[in-house]
């Protein structure tokens, strides 16, 4: 049996490079018996994720990286899996590669709610995931029967709307802002995440990092933006301390799709 090191950064997925054995030694609650051994309790008819992420394996996703969710008292109470898809891209003006689609797959450890699935787009510029929000892009797959024998057709269909989620973002890129709107954008923004307790200069969030990330399209705003609202270290407060960025996954997913509902309004 092949060991792993299973240290990984609080708050942060563990890359995982496409191993399923590695993802089961990163991520134990992906395993009804070792649920079991720590007395949680599985729904009769529980959807496991384990069983997602190979059917998406079988439709061209790859595992990205793993994260398991803890209570207060430090017991998990659910999981995270990321995967992207190497041939669902968005390229840049010059036919680059610029962005991979990827899936969250989110599901608690004992069934209390449904497993959920998210698609959005993995920058390979700075490595932020990128989710979009709406009915093309979330499934939620309730634990009974029914879906635990149509998962493969489930998750067949959900894949044949990654199109669709990675056309609604490359629309983004012919969107021109004016100043006042990137200015407007990222007051909105900067209250998704701090509501009215927004202590910084709101226009940091319009700064950018790298020469891919300029300009005034509003796909190019929306990757300032997104990086600069999530990551650490890249906003300072009016006492001149840095602010940190987000390490809950939940938090994080809830950001990003809040912040995209608001991008789409410009479109």
């Amino acid at each position: 049996m092949r060991r792993f090191n299973t240290k990984r950064f609080n708050g942060k997925f563990t890359p995982l490079d496409n191993n399923i054995d590695k993802l089961v030694a990163f991520t134990p609650s992906l395993d009804k018996n070792w649920r079991d051994n720590q007395q949680i309790k599985s729904k009769p008819y529980q959807v496991e994720t384990l069983d997602a992420v190979r059917q998406f394996q079988d439709e061209g996703w790859k595992i990205k990286g793993s994260y398991q969710n803890r209570e207060k008292s430090n017991r998990i109470s659910s999981h995270f899996i990321k995967m992207e898809h190497p041939d669902l891209v968005i390229r840049n003006d010059k036919g680059q590669r610029e962005a991979l689609a990827n899936v969250l797959i989110s599901n608690s450890c004992s069934g209390t709610k449904p497993m959920t699935l998210d698609v959005g787009a993995f920058r390979m510029v700075c490595s932020n995931g990128l989710y979009s929000m709406g009915s093309i892009s979330h499934a939620a797959i309730k634990h009974n029967e029914k879906n635990q024998h149509h998962l493969p057709e489930i998750i067949g269909n959900f894949n044949l709307k990654t199109s669709g989620v990675l056309e609604e973002f490359k629309k983004l890129k012919e969107v021109q802002l004016s100043p006042y709107q990137r200015s407007e954008l990222a007051f909105k923004a900067a209250g998704l995440r701090f509501g009215d307790d927004v202590n910084f200069d709101v226009e940091q969030l319009l700064n950018s990092h790298r020469k891919e990330d300029e300009g005034d399209s509003l796909w190019s705003v929306y990757n300032r933006i997104q990086e600069n609202l999530t990551q650490s270290n890249l906003l300072i407060d009016r006492n001149g301390n840095l602010i940190r960025g987000i390490n809950d996954v939940k938090d994080d997913v809830k950001v990003n799709q809040q912040l995209f509902e608001l991008v789409h309004e410009l479109v």
